[in-house]
């Protein structure tokens, strides 16, 4: 855009302001506010982004980071590692989001890293074997990667709302087109350099203050209550909730084993493969299953946990709490023979 046409731009601006006068008029004619234009955007790149907005999206990201690496956490482990982590990020600018933006790769165009592939699909197949929907990425391997950019993208917009992101400091107004733009400039960068030299101190109020906001108002930030009454936190485009659930139960294997069970039994209805449970998240080695599972049988607990076998040999867990024992044995056979047979 010419000087001359961004000084029109900001005449008709004005113009409802001030009547459309001589002055509006002659600063069409000369264009003569342009640098002032240039000015007033460069102070408006050096502001800080609002700190809160700033540490909301930090906690976000905190929380993504265990669920991308397949780790539930509680309460306190989250806030603690997000007080860490905000004490030593110092406050962006609106010039260092936007530059952040536009050098995220496009999520459509970042496919599934090909040397992961076939892990991916094994594990994915292993588990919807047992549970549709209990594998972290389900439709596609390397999705995972695509929804965090998807994520972050929009986590970063949010910074940019102007009625809600962008933090105006109380003591200077808005800078008016062409008087001490240059001065505004200035001034936004001292700022910007101050808050960053400043060392900040996190308390736990504010942070919990924050955890507590975002589960009213981030739907992709869940929370559930585990089988030993421990609250843990997920983020669900990197960690879903039945995933979630399964690796919960991952300090006491035949709570592991027996929930997995009932809930294929009661929700689907089907019985689950014992071959399942050698595959991730569980990793069962053969003899710590079968003494797993001899455990359970001498337990009144999981009564309920029984097994039945395919026509070619294949081991399926079943709930007799919501299945019998001919119509276990009929789908186990149909899913490990009739699948196979029909066309």
């Amino acid at each position: 855009m010419s000087n001359q046409n961004q000084g029109q731009n900001q005449a008709q601006l004005a113009a409802p302001l001030d009547g459309g006068g001589e002055a509006a008029a002659q600063t069409g004619q000369t264009g003569g506010h342009a640098p002032a234009v240039e000015q007033t955007e460069q102070a408006g790149d050096q502001q800080l982004v609002n700190q809160r907005k700033a540490d909301t999206v930090l906690l976000v990201e905190t929380l993504a980071d265990f669920s991308s690496d397949e780790r539930l956490v509680t309460a306190d482990e989250l806030l603690a590692a997000f007080m860490e982590r905000a004490a030593a990020t110092p406050p962006v600018t609106v010039a260092q989001v936007r530059q952040e933006l536009e050098s995220l790769p496009d999520p459509r165009f970042e496919g599934p890293d090909s040397q992961t592939v076939a892990a991916d699909m094994a594990r994915i197949k292993a588990m919807e074997k047992a549970q549709p929907g209990s594998a972290p990425d389900p439709e596609v391997p390397g999705l995972r990667k695509t929804r965090r950019l998807l994520s972050r993208r929009q986590l970063l917009s949010s910074l940019l709302h102007p009625a809600e992101a962008l933090a105006v400091p109380a003591e200077a107004g808005e800078p008016v087109a062409g008087l001490a733009t240059e001065t505004a400039t200035e001034t936004a960068t001292e700022k910007a350099a101050q808050a960053a030299a400043a060392p900040r101190v996190i308390e736990r109020e504010y942070a919990a203050a924050l955890l507590a906001g975002l589960l009213a108002e981030n739907e992709d930030v869940a929370v559930f209550t585990a089988w030993d009454n421990r609250e843990y936190y997920h983020y669900k485009p990197q960690m879903s909730s039945l995933y979630a659930r399964i690796l919960s139960t991952g300090n006491n294997r035949m709570v592991q084993i027996a929930s997995v069970v009932r809930e294929s039994s009661r929700d689907y209805p089907r019985p689950v493969p014992l071959e399942i449970f050698e595959y991730p998240p569980f990793l069962f080695e053969a003899e710590a299953l079968q003494q797993c599972l001899r455990d359970m049988a001498e337990n009144a607990e999981y009564a309920d946990i029984r097994f039945t076998e395919s026509s070619v040999g294949t081991v399926y867990l079943y709930s007799a709490q919501y299945l019998d024992e001919d119509y276990a044995a009929f789908l186990a056979e149909n899913e490990d023979v009739g699948a196979i047979a029909s066309p």
